[in-house]
């Protein structure tokens, strides 16, 4: 009789065959990815120095006004996370990129600052 239960109760006839998950890439960073970024070599020449930080919110910055065509642009806190840059970090580089002549910050409280370019 225990043979029986055996059989009947078996471990593999309980397993889920789980397939394999990929991690989704948004649709947004692969069309991103295709992309150039002009950057002004008077903000090269500014940002000597500077911490990874402060030069990826740069070409963020130049990135997203390129692709909107204005020199004015929010930077909010979702794509800049997505590349790896937390809020903190981002307010800090603002500042450091405000602070060097890059860029004029308009900061609002619980909003993304609008960022107008200074060339």
């Amino acid at each position: 009789m225990s043979d029986k239960i055996d059989s009947r109760f078996s471990s593999d006839k309980l397993r889920m065959d789980v397939p394999e998950q990929r991690a989704v890439e948004p649709a947004r960073i692969r069309k991103r990815r295709k992309h150039f970024i002009q950057f002004p070599m008077t903000w090269y020449e500014r940002l000597k120095g500077a911490d990874g930080q402060t030069n990826r919110v740069a070409l963020f910055v130049c990135y997203e006004s390129w692709k909107s065509g204005n020199e004015v642009i929010k930077v909010p806190n979702g794509m800049l996370g997505m590349d790896g840059v937390p809020p903190q970090s981002k307010r800090r580089a603002l500042r450091d990129l405000e602070r060097r002549g890059c860029i004029a910050v308009e900061w609002r409280p619980k909003k993304s600052p609008i960022v107008r370019l200074l060339m």
